[in-house]
């Protein structure tokens, strides 16, 4: 199956060209006199006595300066002379010496590092543009902003640079290589003066993680499983609607994503942990694989048919000799295959936590959640098994991450250490970095299986809420999810969707408008998890391909806000009807629905009464609905506090561990154009969960 993928950059209408190229092509609306310096007088400064001259050199070579004297909010690491020397002395020494060993043994790789002489003149301007675009952010990132362990938003190359502490000076690294020295806001942005030279690394993830010793034994079963070709691709080069511009629903300009990248994640055991379960190479990775797959273990293979992508297969170990390590059916594939993602995941942004963006609209997930509310994202493995990655705050708990994670130590609760915890674990981990070309690396404390038991009974087992947009890997490949670009046309920051970008994702009607939008901060009036939502337009018929749940009897339900300007549509689930078409016109408190206030002046409240509050909630219940999470705000109150916060009951179904696809199709043809059918999340809970008496009714409000 083909993976597709996007990438949105956009810095304004008027200077979109420009940071999507870096080129000095900037257009009239985006120039403009400032009586303060802009980022690039500040460099040109002579006060400075030629400290960023080289800088300047590279910047103007790579055709980016005229973008940081442009109207703009940017963040720019600008390195000294001598970083930029040093730079040069040691990078066209790599390449050098590669060439020489490549020289006495051609089975030594030739390390192509762009720069073959240590002079600046003879850097060519294709480096000095890509030398430039890592320094440059397309958005404001002050001192304070740093915190964590990397920075939020990608640089112009699309790369997200991780941050590191000097345990000596305290002072912040930027992608090990650049200690920030000092900051100077200007009038359109601010300059942080660095001691090093940013360069991730260029290298594709399986290429990135061979490098690393300490992950031989896993790098080598990537490579025997034949995972390390799939992990080869950048970007869909078929893409055309980058500069594809539609009108939102009140006629605003939304652009299409710039770009269609691909992106992955790697789940990786060190090999002590291998050495720890009696695993030495990849010849003892294999027979435990055969151990731990007994015979009649269902596993996955892929297929071609979108509407059936995968192919169910029991594990058959008389056939074991004939297969290779390459075949899904292999037990060693299918124990790889669950440790990648086709979805980009770097540690800071595996779940919504502490996610402050930046923007005309602001978003920061702290205030938008309480501080004790659980964080969690599901994804799917490159061998269509659910991954469940959590951080279980709440009373004595930390803020680590963890993999299928279940309270009460139920669950497989596998800890990923964070990036600059691993490197000072051990000398050996010290020029660790997590990220690579085309994917982010995550390492774990423990070996990764999928257990069904485990999963169904303790993991699964409970409301398992899904943002629409963790259902589609292209928004955080292509930092479309959790970011903000400066759009001031455009100020709710929608982009619309082309109809065959997204794998999981049919398009079954040509009329079909969708946008994504999003983060909003709660404090500008949207009621969303996560703080963004999916709108569709027009006469629109579009599904969702669920994830892989274990076999089950769920009800599935589906959070949205309501407002005036909603629509009206039919909900699908396997292309069956689920019941009278959906109206999000209806507003909560009417008798259809039934919402009354758990507190509160009003009339209609509840006043508290846990009696009355129960049997509210049954009653709108009985009525296919139910009040918002207790574990989110929607302007500034719980979402179930908030009378336009609302979920409805889709269906209650036994789901085989075929695929599983939500459609939605508009049924008001009256205003099709202008009637908007949003759409923020999915809830798949297992009825077991619901009829349990051990779970109290606060739990299960959440």
């Amino acid at each position: 199956m083909k993976l597709r993928y996007i990438k949105f950059a956009f810095v304004g209408l008027a200077t979109v060209m420009a940071l999507g190229n870096c080129t000095e092509h900037i257009e009239e609306g985006a120039r403009f006199t400032f009586k303060g310096n802009t980022i690039a007088t500040y460099l040109q400064d002579t006060i400075h006595e030629g400290r960023f001259s080289h800088f300047v050199e590279i910047l103007t070579r790579g055709e980016c300066i005229g973008l940081m004297k442009a109207y703009g909010t940017y963040t720019c690491f600008a390195p000294t002379n001598e970083a930029i020397e040093r730079f040069l002395i040691e990078q066209d020494s790599i390449y050098w010496a590669s060439v020489k060993a490549h020289e006495e043994n051609s089975a030594n790789k030739i390390v192509n590092t762009g720069i073959t002489s240590p002079k600046i003149e003879d850097l060519t301007a294709e480096k000095c543009a890509e030398i430039s675009r890592n320094h440059i952010i397309g958005t404001l990132i002050r001192g304070v902003d740093l915190t964590g362990n990397s920075i939020p938003n990608a640089n112009m190359n699309e790369r997200t640079l991780m941050l590191g502490t000097d345990s000596l000076t305290g002072r912040y690294s930027v992608d090990k290589t650049a200690p920030i020295l000092d900051e100077e806001e200007v009038e359109n942005g601010i300059v942080h003066i660095v001691d090093g030279v940013i360069n991730p690394s260029t290298q594709t993830i399986a290429v990135f993680l061979d490098q690393y010793e300490y992950f031989s034994i896993f790098s080598e079963a990537l490579r025997a499983t034949g995972y390390d070709v799939l992990l080869t691709e950048t970007e869909d080069q078929s893409y055309v609607d980058g500069e594809r511009i539609e009108q939102d629903w009140y006629g605003r300009r939304a652009p299409c994503p710039v770009k269609r990248r691909y992106g992955f994640t790697l789940f990786i055991e060190p090999n002590k942990v291998y050495e720890q379960n009696g695993i030495k190479n990849l010849e003892d990775l294999v027979e435990k694989c055969n151990e731990w797959f007994v015979p009649g273990t269902k596993v996955w293979i892929p297929n071609n048919d979108k509407n059936q992508p995968w192919t169910q297969f029991a594990i058959d170990h008389s056939i074991l000799d004939t297969l290779s390590y390459k075949d899904p059916r292999h037990p060693l594939n299918q124990f790889v295959g669950y440790h990648i993602l086709n979805t980009r995941a770097p540690y800071e942004r595996m779940v919504c936590y502490k996610i402050s963006i930046k923007g005309v609209a602001e978003f920061d997930s702290e205030k938008d959640f309480p501080g004790d509310s659980e964080r969690t994202e599901y994804y799917v493995s490159m061998n269509n098994r659910i991954l469940k990655a959590t951080i279980p705050l709440g009373k004595d708990k930390d803020e680590n991450r963890y993999l299928n994670y279940a309270a009460e130590d139920k669950g497989q609760n596998i800890l990923v250490y964070a990036p600059n915890e691993f490197v000072t674990m051990d000398n050996a981990y010290a020029e660790y970095k997590q990220e690579a070309l085309n994917g982010t690396l995550n390492v774990i404390d423990e070996l990764l299986l999928y257990d069904e038991t485990i999963m169904k009974e303790h993991v699964l087992n409970g409301i398992m809420r899904i943002d629409i947009g963790s259902l589609c890997p292209e928004l955080a490949n292509n930092d479309l999810r959790w970011q903000y670009r400066e759009n001031t046309t455009n100020p709710e920051n929608a982009v619309f969707i082309p109809h065959d970008y997204i794998d999981r994702m049919q398009v079954f009607s040509e009329n079909t408008r969708l946008f994504y939008t999003g983060p909003i901060h709660y404090g500008t009036g949207w009621r969303d998890f996560q703080g963004d939502e999916f709108i569709a337009l027009g006469l629109f018929d579009i599904a969702y391909l669920l994830p892989p749940v274990p076999e089950n009897t769920y009800e599935i339900r589906l959070g949205y806000t309501h407002t005036a300007e909603r629509g009206i549509a039919q909900i699908y689930l396997d292309n069956e009807v689920t019941g009278i078409p959906l109206d999000l016109t209806i507003h909560p408190t009417s008798d259809k629905i039934g919402w009354k206030p758990d507190n509160g002046d009003d009339k209609n409240s509840l006043q508290g009464d846990e009696d009355l509050i129960a049997a509210n909630d049954k009653e709108m219940k009985n009525r296919g609905y139910l009040k918002g999470p207790s574990t989110f705000f929607g302007m500034q109150e719980l979402a179930r506090d908030n009378n336009g916060v609302v979920r409805v009951v889709v269906a209650t179904k036994y789901l085989t561990e075929g695929a599983h696809w939500l459609r939605f199709k508009n049924m008001d043809v009256k205003n099709p154009d202008k009637a908007q059918f949003m759409h923020d999340y999915i809830e798949i809970v297992p009825t077991s969960y619901l009829r349990r008496e051990d779970i109290s009714l606060a739990e299960k409000r959440k």
